[in-house]
C-alpha cells in the first residue's frame, strides 16, 4: 500500500478550511488566493492521476466545508440533531464533486506550468458556471463575492461570473507569475476599483415611499406550531402598528409570516390589513390549491381593508428545504412544515399595485441567481426579498446571503429591500450600500424611504439579449 505525503494533506486541508475567510462575513480576498495558489502548486506536483484526483477531492471538500457548514445547522433546528454530521459531510461532497471533475483535464498538462494553470483556472470556473445551473442550481459564494463593494460595482458591466471569472485569472497569474499578464488583470482590477470608488460617492437618493421592514425572530421551532398562531401573530401586529415618525406606505412581514393559506382565511386578511391605517401590507404565507393538490411558498400585497391585490409564487424551490428531490427513493425528510411538497410558480414576474412603485418579489434564495430576478420585458423599480434565515442561526449563512443580494442591487441598479424573519433585514440602494439594516437574534422594525432606481445596466441589457 502507497504511502502518503502527510505533510502535502495537511497543507491541502489548512488552504482549504483557510478559504472560507474570503467571504462575508470575514471578507479576506487574500485568503481564496493563498488557497488557489496552494492547490496549484501541490497538484503540479503529482506524479500519479490517481494521487491527483485524491488531493484535488480532499482540498474540494475542505473548501466547501468551510464556507457551507452553516447548512447542517438547519436539520438542527428541524429537530434531527443526529443528522448534522451526514448534512456537514454531504453537502461539500456534493458541491466540491463540481470543481473536483473540472479540474481533471488539467492534470494533463502539469508538464507545463502555464498550461497546467491556465487549465485548471478554467476548469475551476467551469465548476462554478455547472453547480449555478445544473441540478436546479446552486451559485453561492462564487468567487466574485470576495471583493468589497467598491470592485463589486464592476458587476453592473459583466454580473457576478464576470468578476469571477477575473478574479480566478488573477489568482492564475499569481501562480505563474507572467509579468505582462499579470500587469495587464491587475491594471484592470485597480481601474474597476477606482470607478466603483469614485461611483460611490453619489449621493444617497430616496422617494418619498415609506416602508417598514418587520423583523419578528419568531423561533423556528415554535413558527409553525397551532399553540403559538396568535403569540407570534400578536408580536407582527405589535412591530407592525408601532407609532414611527412617518405614515407607513407599504408594510413588509417576512417569508411565511402567516402560517395558514390567507386566500382561504379572509377574515383573517381582513385582520391584517386592519392593522395598516393607509397603504399596503405584504406578507409571505402558504398557498394551497385544493383542486391540483398543490402548496406554494407565495407572497400577498393586501390593501388596509384586507383586499388581496396580487400573489406571487416562489419559483426557485430549495432542496430538502421545501421538496423532496428523487422522493420515492430518498429517506430525508422535507425541513418545511407540512408532508407535501411544495410546487414551483412561473417565474420572476413584476408587481403593480395603484400608487405605488412596481416591484419584483423574491422568496429566500431566489435572490442568488444572477441574471434571473425580474421580468425582463417589465422592469420594476424595486426588489424585494422576503426570507427566513432562522434556520442558520448565527452563522457565516445569512451575511453571506446579504452580500449576494447586494450584488444583485448592482447588477440590475435596483434597489432591494430584505425582510427576515430572524436573518438580517435591511435596505439596500441601487449601488448596493446598505442604508438601513437590523441584526440577527433583533427584534424591531425599520422605517426607511425606498432608494430610488437607476438607469438599465449594461449587465441587464446583456442578459436581456442572450435571453
Amino acid at each position: 500500500m502507497p504511502s502518503i505525503n502527510l505533510s502535502n494533506i495537511w497543507i491541502l486541508i489548512l488552504a482549504g478550511l483557510i478559504s472560507g475567510f474570503a467571504f462575508a462575513p470575514f471578507n479576506q480576498p487574500i485568503a481564496l488566493f493563498f488557497s488557489l495558489y496552494t492547490l496549484l502548486s501541490n497538484l503540479e506536483m503529482q506524479s500519479t492521476f490517481k494521487k491527483f484526483i485524491r488531493n484535488t477531492a480532499i482540498f474540494c471538500f475542505f473548501f466547501y466545508l468551510s464556507q457551507l457548514y452553516w447548512v447542517c445547522w438547519a436539520v438542527n433546528v428541524f429537530g434531527m440533531p443526529q443528522a448534522m454530521p451526514f448534512v456537514l459531510v454531504g453537502m461539500p461532497l456534493l458541491i466540491g464533486a463540481f470543481p473536483a471533475i473540472c479540474l481533471l483535464p488539467s492534470y494533463y498538462y502539469r508538464h507545463n506550468k502555464v498550461q497546467f494553470a491556465w487549465a485548471a483556472g478554467l476548469g475551476w470556473y467551469t465548476s462554478e458556471i455547472a453547480r449555478s445551473f445544473l441540478f436546479t442550481g446552486f451559485p453561492w459564494n462564487l468567487s466574485g463575492y470576495i471583493w468589497d463593494l467598491q470592485l463589486l460595482q464592476s458587476t453592473r458591466f459583466f454580473g457576478i461570473f464576470g468578476l469571477s471569472a477575473l478574479t480566478i485569472a488573477s489568482c492564475i497569474v499569481c501562480f505563474t507569475k507572467q509579468k505582462k499578464i499579470t500587469a495587464a488583470i491587475f491594471c484592470c482590477m485597480a481601474g474597476l476599483w477606482v470607478d466603483g470608488y469614485i461611483r460611490l460617492k453619489s449621493p444617497k437618493i430616496n422617494t418619498d415611499i415609506t416602508i417598514r421592514l418587520v423583523q419578528p425572530s419568531i423561533d423556528q421551532k415554535q413558527k409553525w406550531l397551532p399553540s403559538f398562531f396568535e403569540k407570534n401573530l400578536e408580536r407582527l401586529e405589535y412591530l407592525t402598528t408601532a407609532k414611527g415618525e412617518k405614515e407607513i406606505d407599504i408594510t413588509i412581514w417576512p417569508e411565511a409570516a402567516v402560517t395558514v393559506p390567507l386566500d382561504k382565511y379572509l377574515d383573517l386578511s381582513q385582520h391584517l390589513g386592519g392593522m395598516i391605517s393607509k397603504g399596503y401590507l405584504i406578507t409571505g404565507a402558504p398557498r394551497i390549491d385544493y383542486d391540483k393538490k398543490q402548496v406554494f411558498s407565495s407572497l400577498h400585497v393586501i390593501d388596509h381593508s384586507g383586499i388581496i391585490h396580487a400573489t406571487f409564487d416562489k419559483f426557485h424551490l430549495v432542496p430538502f428545504g421545501e421538496y423532496v428531490p428523487l422522493r420515492k427513493f430518498n429517506p430525508f425528510p422535507k425541513l418545511t412544515d407540512g408532508t407535501m411538497d411544495y410546487s414551483p410558480g412561473i417565474g420572476p414576474r413584476t408587481i403593480e399595485f395603484p400608487n405605488m412603485p412596481s416591484f419584483s418579489p423574491l422568496i429566500c434564495y431566489e435572490a442568488i441567481f444572477s441574471g434571473c430576478v425580474i421580468d425582463s420585458k417589465n422592469r420594476p423599480q424595486w426588489l424585494l426579498n422576503i426570507t427566513n434565515d432562522a434556520w442558520y442561526g448565527n452563522t457565516s449563512g445569512p451575511h453571506q446571503h446579504l452580500k449576494i443580494v447586494q450584488v444583485r442591487a448592482i447588477e440590475e441598479g435596483l434597489p432591494v429591500v430584505r425582510v427576515a424573519n430572524n436573518g438580517i433585514s435591511a435596505v439596500v440602494d441601487a449601488y448596493g450600500r446598505t442604508i438601513h439594516q437590523l441584526e440577527l437574534d433583533k427584534i424591531g422594525f425599520i422605517d426607511a424611504n425606498l432608494p430610488v432606481f437607476l438607469p438599465v445596466t449594461f449587465y441587464r441589457q446583456l442578459v436581456n439579449m442572450l435571453f
